[in-house]
């Protein structure tokens, strides 16, 4: 018998078994000695059960009539439900007890008289100080042992927040400023020993939450030592804090809980939820940095200091002491509190794929993003962008392979659903991977892997084309062939875009009629360019131009024939755009869209809101607004308001039909139902629904259908969301991003130019002297487009190339199928300014040599 079930035999009492059983053993081997020890007893044979960690998620194995079970893996003991006192009425505290509760104003008193008694006596060593200050640590190991004392403390008077974070935060800094820190380490170990032994029949998780506020959780992730409280004993015992909380929130029992903590989190102050994604975040680095220290260690590669490998110890010397020195390897440096990287490291998926606090973390993440997405009112929002949950570290792991473990993943979710609800243990501790949680990948992660997928999928229909053509014996192009004319782009983009749906994937070729050139990138970025252009044309009809937003949006109403003869209908041209959008996302091609942010929320499938009705309408909505704020009993009165709609109808307008308006109801019977006190928000909510979604379903559903058309083999895509796509299809145009110092480091030189070459060195002053709307007209003429890369100017591949060895008085060019402006040798700088100034403001199409 294996001496750890030895030790359990002896201990084993008739009531109470704790039993511990690692994540392994219980779900592929279970113990060989208690299966024989069943068959042997068979006139009561031992039943097992199966039950979930409630702190790191690890599913076990167990006899059915252990009342205590200890997870190896996190070491938390969990109490389980006695079957045979189901029915037994739960015990009742005293009175006392149930309304024993830890106050800021408890422990202020109680400090105040140590200080009195310090004052009195003139204490100054640390055994003097520890004795006066005795109480205060006796009444904090007193409240923070008891899960009961904590829930009913620190509670809100605001309806919706679980926590008074405002006492809270006052009640953690008074024990912090005391000149003793034993009360406060008295107040941490009792938190460690609470978070060991979780109740199963607990509902209420307050007291996490009480205990995550503990600001030594995030000192105890970070390279900041400036006090007593910062001391390693005090960072390692913070640390088991930060993890089990992480732990527990991120598996609570029920979905109920887990609602009633994303409504907490919806209400809770921005600055206080912000703190929340950023300290998770901070876990998360934390738990890359140790896998990197490994593996750094491994490969021998100097480091400052030897992080301890027990883990009670490591979080006292994070991850900041990792710091590569006298390394021949490039190293990418990363100040203000990042790690320095060597360049071509990798984390690989089996080195975090199994990781309980990678995993947890990365789930407590999604329940703040989810709960973020939530975080808005009509009349206020405070959410974060997306890019506050990225975590930089991720951009080194492994992407290929963890998309193609998800990939898998998912492929295996489609076909084992009914598996996977017989083999629950096996299928919930299975490998995690980064590509199931997006939103903490950076969109330029996010944009390797769609362009490695891509790229996958061309050579894959490029290989199809050239077998296909070897079997068939005719000619199959492995390209995807657009042949337009310039005065009937619509029409010929359309007709070859029906005539090749089963190419849509392959790499796009874009020719002109009767014009020369060779598609090197160029053609197809003007193709993109007019096809857009004439899409938006209002002759089509497709589109309203909202003046007041100077926003774009779907005609409400369309017409069901073009007016100009030989035109497509509507149907077929909101196909056509849908399509060109999916093409440019494939290509890598960037449009110049000037659509709402509700344009791409629904395009991922995400709900839109009033805010984003009133992006597109902000007149409208300020009065919708004010009309929401009016709390007066003449209401009725004063608005006269009914159910109803009336809007312009621009089509309407555009063929000189009178009248041009249209009326609606918004509800059956609307237009004798009066707006009220009692029901404007449901107006307000039928008004935004209206012009959001029901007026443009049918046109959407034929855009979504041509733009899903391309991406039918496309998984990558399902990793953006809105804001991310935005930026995906129509790059940044954001002052701050126009980073010419960081272009300048990626440039290449060709025909003799170096960075150091005298009218290099100008082009470079002169760019950075600009103002933003020559910077602009700048990358227009060298790129073809005004828009920096979502990815960044780092990753806009840009070349300056030698024209001649001479000075010239000739303007410079530039290739736009190759990011590439091509200079002559002028003789001073104020020439080269003068004619690139000519070249980038005056010039305007495309000319053939």
């Amino acid at each position: 018998m294996p001496q750890l079930f030895r030790k359990f035999s002896r201990k084993r009492s008739p009531d109470v078994k704790l039993v511990s059983y690692s994540k392994a053993s219980a779900i592929n081997q279970p113990n060989r000695d208690l299966q024989r020890e069943s068959k042997c007893s068979e006139d009561s044979p031992r039943k097992y059960s199966e039950a979930k960690c409630p702190c790191c998620g690890s599913f076990m194995q167990f006899p059915s009539n252990v009342k205590k079970l200890k997870c190896s893996v996190c070491q938390v003991t969990t109490e389980l439900p006695d079957e045979r006192n189901e029915t037994t009425a739960p015990s009742v505290k005293p009175t006392s007890e149930l309304r024993s509760v830890c106050t800021f104003s408890e422990l202020q008193a109680i400090t105040e008289l140590c200080n009195s008694k310090r004052s009195e006596t003139q204490a100054t060593t640390k055994e003097e100080l520890y004795a006066i200050f005795e109480p205060v640590g006796t009444y904090l190991n007193e409240k923070f042992h008891d899960i009961d004392t904590l829930n009913n403390s620190f509670k809100s008077a605001k309806k919706h927040e679980l926590i008074n974070y405002n006492e809270l935060a006052q009640f953690y800094q008074l024990t912090m400023n005391m000149p003793t820190r034993s009360p406060f380490y008295k107040m941490l170990c009792a938190s460690n020993d609470l978070l060991k032994k979780h109740p199963s029949s607990e509902t209420d998780f307050c007291w996490i939450l009480i205990i995550w506020a503990n600001p030594s959780i995030r000192k105890s992730l970070t390279s900041q030592r400036r006090t007593c409280y910062d001391a390693p004993k005090i960072l390692a015992v913070a640390y088991e804090l930060g993890k089990r909380c992480i732990g527990y929130l991120a598996n609570l029992d029920s979905t109920e809980q887990t609602e009633r903590l994303m409504r907490h989190l919806k209400h809770m102050p921005f600055d206080l939820f912000q703190t929340q994604v950023i300290t998770v975040n901070l876990y998360i680095t934390f738990q890359l940095s140790r896998v990197l220290y490994r593996d750094l260690k491994a490969s021998g590669t100097p480091t400052t200091k030897c992080l301890a490998n027990d883990e009670n110890l490591s979080p006292t010397l994070t991850y900041f002491d990792t710091v590569l020195k006298e390394d021949k390897k490039d190293i990418r440096n990363l100040k203000n509190g990042k790690l320095s990287i060597v360049q071509d490291f990798k984390f690989k998926p089996f080195e975090y794929q199994g990781n309980w606090h990678i995993r947890c973390a990365a789930q407590l993440m999604k329940i703040l993003g989810n709960a973020n997405d939530k975080r808005y009112t009509i009349l206020e929002t405070s959410n974060l962008p997306t890019c506050e949950f990225y975590n930089m570290m991720l951009d080194f792991i492994d992407f290929k392979q963890d998309f193609e473990n998800w990939c898998a993943d998912r492929r295996r979710s489609c076909n084992d659903a009914a598996a996977m609800l017989t083999e629950t243990p096996a299928y919930c501790t299975r490998r995690i991977t980064l590509c199931s949680f997006p939103f903490l990948l950076s969109l330029g992660i996010k944009i390797s892997i769609m362009e490695y997928e891509v790229r996958r999928i061309m050579e894959y229909e490029a290989e199809n084309a050239f077998l296909t053509s070897l079997d068939e014996g005719k000619a199959v192009s492995v390209y995807l062939r657009v042949k337009v004319r310039r005065r009937h782009i619509t029409s010929d983009s359309l007709r070859c875009i029906r005539d090749h749906q089963k190419d849509l994937m392959k790499s796009l070729r874009v020719e002109f009629v009767n014009e020369p050139g060779v598609d090197a990138g160029g053609l197809r970025k003007e193709w993109f360019l007019l096809l857009t252009r004439s899409v938006f044309s209002p002759l089509n009809g497709l589109f309203n131009y909202i003046t007041e937003s100077r926003l774009s949006w779907f005609a409400i109403s369309p017409i069901n024939d073009a007016p100009h003869e030989g035109s497509p209908n509507n149907g077929q041209l909101y196909y056509l755009f849908g399509t060109v959008v999916g093409l440019a996302i494939f290509n890598s091609t960037i449009l110049d869209l000037q659509f709402p942010r509700a344009f791409y929320k629904k395009l991922c499938a995400e709900p839109v809101n009033f805010n984003d009705y009133l992006q597109l309408y902000p007149e409208t909505g300020q009065n919708l607004i004010k009309m929401l704020n009016y709390e007066e009993d003449d209401f009725t009165d004063v608005f006269g308001l009914t159910f109803e709609i009336t809007y312009r109808d621009f089509n309407k307008e555009l063929l000189g039909i009178l009248p041009n308006v249209t009326t609606m109801e918004l509800c059956p019977n609307g237009k004798h139902k009066l707006v009220t006190q009692e029901n404007k928000h449901e107006f307000v909510q039928l008004w935004q629904d209206f012009f959001m979604n029901k007026s443009i379903e049918s046109q959407f559903k034929q855009f979504v259908s041509g733009f899903r058309q391309v991406f039918a083999l496309c998984e990558s895509i399902k990793l953006f969301d809105h804001e991310e796509l935005e930026r995906l299809v129509c790059g940044n145009q954001e002052k701050n991003c126009y980073e010419f110092q960081m272009l300048r480091s990626v440039t290449i030189y060709v025909g003799g130019f170096t960075d150091r070459s005298q009218v290099v060195s100008w082009f470079w002053e002169i760019v950075q002297s600009w103002n933003f709307q020559l910077q602009r007209k700048l990358l227009q003429f060298a790129t073809g487009s005004d828009r920096v890369p979502p990815g960044g100017m780092s990753t806009l591949p840009f070349k300056i190339s030698r024209l001649g060895c001479k000075d010239s008085n000739k303007l410079p060019l530039a290739h736009t199928c190759f990011n590439e402006v091509c200079l002559w040798e002028y003789s001073s700088k104020q020439k080269l300014e003068h004619k690139l100034w000519w070249a980038v403001t005056q010039s305007e199409g495309y000319g053939f040599k």
